[in-house]
């Protein structure tokens, strides 16, 4: 009896589909979004959105539709539209439906411009320079060391010529006293307290350490200083005149900030929101107030 050759194994579907959207659902939750709010500025239907973000493919319409969903709301949250369809092209590359819409997408989009050859003797033509003369490969540090070398032996030489003067001059010998002097008690001083070190607050400064990663909308003086994302780990320094304006703190519970050098305590807990946070000079004297 023979023996049954094993079955192949069906492949799992979408399993690049269902990480891409994780990932969307991962940014609109960094930035502290919801999907009504999405829903309200692209005119999506919530249910698609939801959709997107469950890779429920039967939910979804046809491709091409699919496609205008994913580029505005990649869009709306700042990230690159055309890599995100991309890679949902490629996560849905096993639905039969992306090989009928697909005539449909290269009558809309115009032909891709070929890409220019570029002489790779010209770029190395530009970047040759004229080999510099003798005197200007030396290193500048030399030039300072013998000038410095050279002021040490003029100034030796100078000295030692001032001391052999001196000796020769004849010197009166007198003859006096000097009386033993008293020793002096000491006498217990009090101490002085330090001065208290003088702050500067004419110029706001802002420190931002970032412990997780927060959506940051962030304005000094009315002028928009940062929008993006803030990942774990980094660190940013800002300055203002008058006052900063944070429009979203996506999580205020990842980012550690203070206000000219005085802590500003948590704005919030993990995924908390916070919309129209100032800080100006009456805030920095009420922190200042609160701390011991």
């Amino acid at each position: 009896m023979e023996p049954t050759p094993p079955q192949p194994q069906e492949p799992q579907p979408y399993s690049e589909l269902a990480s891409f959207g994780e990932e969307l659902r991962r940014e609109r939750e960094i930035r502290g979004i919801s999907l009504k709010e999405i829903s309200d500025a692209t005119k999506i239907s919530k249910r698609f959105l939801e959709a997107i973000e469950r890779n429920d493919h039967k939910t979804l319409p046809a491709p091409v539709f699919t496609r205008g969903f994913v580029r505005e709301y990649a869009r709306y949250l700042g990230l690159n539209a055309e890599d995100m369809v991309n890679r949902y092209n490629y996560a849905a590359a096993g639905d039969d439906r992306i090989e009928r819409t697909a005539h449909l997408d290269r009558l809309v989009q115009p032909p891709a411009s070929p890409t220019p050859i570029r002489d790779p003797h010209s770029s190395r033509n530009q970047s040759r320079r004229p080999i510099p003369p003798p005197y200007a490969r030396i290193d500048r540090n030399v030039y300072l060391l013998v000038i410095i070398v050279a002021a040490l032996i003029g100034v030796s030489w100078w000295a030692i010529h001032r001391k052999r003067d001196h000796a020769d001059e004849p010197r009166a010998v007198e003859t006096t006293t000097v009386p033993t002097p008293r020793p002096v008690e000491p006498r217990p001083t009090a101490a002085v307290p330090p001065p208290a070190p003088v702050r500067d607050d004419s110029t706001l400064r802002l420190v931002l350490d970032i412990t997780a990663d927060s959506w940051i909308d962030l304005e000094a003086d009315g002028k928009s200083v940062f929008k993006e994302v803030m990942r774990k780990g980094e660190h940013h320094a800002y300055e203002a005149k008058e006052r900063f304006l944070f429009h979203r703190i996506g999580n205020a519970a990842g980012v550690s900030m203070t206000l000219n050098e005085t802590r500003v305590p948590p704005l919030g807990g993990d995924g908390d929101v916070r919309k129209e946070v100032t800080f100006d000079r009456d805030r920095l004297q009420q922190l200042r107030s609160a701390t011991p």
